[in-house]
């Protein structure tokens, strides 16, 4: 009986130390996520600005707040975006900077994509879904852009006009990487961008008339962009240094 005793106890002090492990594991997993806490752009002589700073901030995968610092010949300013969540996702933006302070808020579907966009109260975008298609309309429901992405959520085609415009004044064409983009592992996609999904890869090259944007990008172990030299068809250009947490 004495023996028998012993097995269990031995047993049940096994699967706890097993039990302690596997959640030791998962923090440690937890804790080596890789999240992109800065980038650095500068750009060449032809812009009007010559470097802005990205500083982000998270607990855990979830991003609570960046600040955009902006530096030119004449100044420096900064503006800084907090968010708001509801469940997993973001439903309301503080904006303050030079400018004032803006509120954003947002309303999303049962899939977790952004429906409608506010600013100040006002409704300034409506977004409609069709498969793998974006449509957006203005204020006044006039359809102002569609975009098209892949099955790994990543934009492949962005159509864009003027309300009062019958046809698509711009048109941009997107190449795409196999490797990590800088904010894969982020909880909740950043609802002011451009965007519509969070895609899985990088953007490499966009083409639009007779216009060129090519971006040359070096990686880190991990298949994250660490360097970004960017070159345009007009001769601009910009560089941008991208930092993680690991």
């Amino acid at each position: 009986m004495k023996n028998y005793l012993f097995i269990i106890t031995a047993l049940i002090i096994s699967l706890s130390f097993s039990s302690c492990s596997k959640e030791d594991d998962l923090i440690i997993e937890e804790s080596l996520t890789q999240l992109c806490t800065k980038r650095t752009v500068d750009y060449s002589s032809e812009w009007s600005v010559n470097t802005k700073i990205y500083d982000y901030n998270y607990n855990g995968t979830r991003l609570l707040d960046w600040t955009l610092t902006r530096i030119d010949n004449n100044s420096t300013t900064t503006t800084t975006y907090t968010n708001s969540y509801t469940g997993d996702n973001i439903t309301s933006m503080l904006v303050v900077g030079s400018n004032g302070t803006t509120i954003y808020d947002f309303e999303y579907d049962n899939l977790g994509r952004v429906i409608k966009q506010f600013q100040n109260d006002s409704l300034e975008f409506t977004y409609i879904y069709i498969g793998y298609v974006v449509e957006k309309y203005n204020s006044d429901t006039v359809l102002i852009g569609e975009q098209t992405y892949d099955y790994n959520n990543n934009l492949i085609l962005n159509k864009s006009k003027q309300p009062t415009d019958s046809i698509w004044t711009q048109v941009l064409n997107y190449e795409i990487d196999n490797f990590n983009m800088p904010f894969k592992n982020v909880e909740s996609w950043y609802p002011l961008s451009s965007f519509r999904y969070l895609g899985h890869n990088n953007i490499t090259k966009v083409e639009w008339g007779t216009g060129i944007m090519n971006m040359n990008i070096s990686y880190d172990a991990n298949n994250f962009p660490e360097y970004i030299q960017t070159t345009y068809s007009d001769g601009k250009s910009k560089s941008e240094i991208l930092e993680y947490n690991l």
